[in-house]
């Protein structure tokens, strides 16, 4: 797959709307809530709004993502 491909799928996704009725917008709203473990990998779960923006905006400018 090329990048121009990759492109395209991830705003397909990201622009793709979804239509929920209302059955399926309870059974979302009653699920429970899943833990997630602590591990010593990095994750932005606890970080401050402020910070995980901040740590998104890194890894975009990082040279992965020019």
């Amino acid at each position: 797959m090329c990048e121009e491909e990759e492109k395209d799928m991830a705003t397909t996704a990201i622009t793709g709307k979804f239509v929920l009725n209302e059955d399926e917008v309870t059974r979302i709203l009653e699920t429970p809530r899943t833990k997630i473990r602590q591990t010593n990998a990095f994750n932005d779960l606890n970080l401050k709004k402020d910070d995980r923006i901040a740590h998104a905006a890194s890894i975009l400018k990082s040279n992965k993502w020019k």
